[in-house]
């Protein structure tokens, strides 16, 4: 019985293609099948780089139905390569459908890494990367962005954003409401000949991006919570919110783990407080 094959997940170039890594190619024409994204996209990479292995699409509306296959030809001794149409896949990017089921099929998965939006935007942004958090696209409702901003905003570190150009400004307005006074920084067309980055207040980043500054995928680098201010900020309103509740008819040790839970301060602070007034 032959060995079973393995599954490569491939990172491709971002933009510019000098950033295929050797090691991409060298996988990539060595496996027996390539499911990709988009097969005209992958077919110009193939080109590109004299590639002719077999090509099958594999992406969001379709990675279930090829798991069995897939499955299949990795147990008969078959390597498999999973392409998205730019970057890292699973990142923003189809693949994890395929990833998992393979994982729990007991088959090698096996990385080559490569370019990658997320963190060339995250070392050129002026805040300190070492530790930040990856959050992809924001919910398309306003409500739900609101929320999810209120919550990446308490975060003492950077969040990385990816938006479209036809949301670009919107989310830009929406951030300098829900987060006044937070910084950020905005990279277009990584790696591209018209790559570009902002970096300040997001209403004026907001205000810059017209005509040809509007093409290309970006990438927000939303700036870290100063925590000691925001701490002050939940004490003031948490005491605001103990006397609404109060106010409300609530018994002061009810209201004050009510406004406790809801601003992350402490019960007893609020409780003492409570009683002072």
């Amino acid at each position: 019985m032959s060995a079973a094959g393995r599954l490569y997940v491939v990172s491709t170039p971002v933009g510019n293609l000098g950033d295929m890594t050797a090691r991409a190619v060298e996988v990539l024409r060595s496996s027996g099948l390539v499911l990709a994204e988009d097969t005209r996209v992958t077919g110009g990479l193939f080109s590109h780089f004299d590639i002719h292995s077999p090509i099958i699409s594999c992406h969001k509306f379709n990675e279930k139905s090829r798991v069995n296959e897939i499955i299949e030809r990795l147990e008969s001794g078959v390597n498999v390569a999973l392409v998205s149409d730019a970057g890292t896949p699973l990142m923003s990017d189809p693949g994890y459908v395929i990833v998992n089921a393979v994982i729990e099929a007991g088959l090698d998965v096996i990385a080559v890494p490569g370019a990658s939006a997320l963190l060339a935007a995250a070392v050129v942004s002026g805040f300190d990367p070492a530790r930040f958090l990856f959050y992809g696209f924001l919910e398309k409702k306003e409500g739900a962005a609101k929320k999810e901003l209120e919550t990446a905003g308490r975060l003492p570190y950077p969040v990385v954003i990816y938006e479209a150009p036809s949301r670009i400004v919107k989310t830009l307005e929406l951030i300098a409401q829900v987060l006044p006074g937070r910084q950020v920084s905005v990279s277009k067309e990584i790696t591209k000949l018209h790559e570009r980055t902002f970096r300040g207040n997001p209403s004026e980043i907001a205000a810059k991006l017209t005509g040809d500054l509007l093409k290309g995928e970006f990438v927000i680098v939303l700036g870290p919570a100063d925590v000691k201010a925001q701490e002050k900020d939940n004490e003031i309103m948490a005491v605001k919110y103990l006397a609404e509740l109060i106010g409300q008819g609530k018994s002061k040790s009810e209201a004050a783990k009510i406004a406790a839970a809801e601003y992350n301060v402490s019960k007893n602070d609020l409780y003492k407080k409570a009683h002072e007034s």
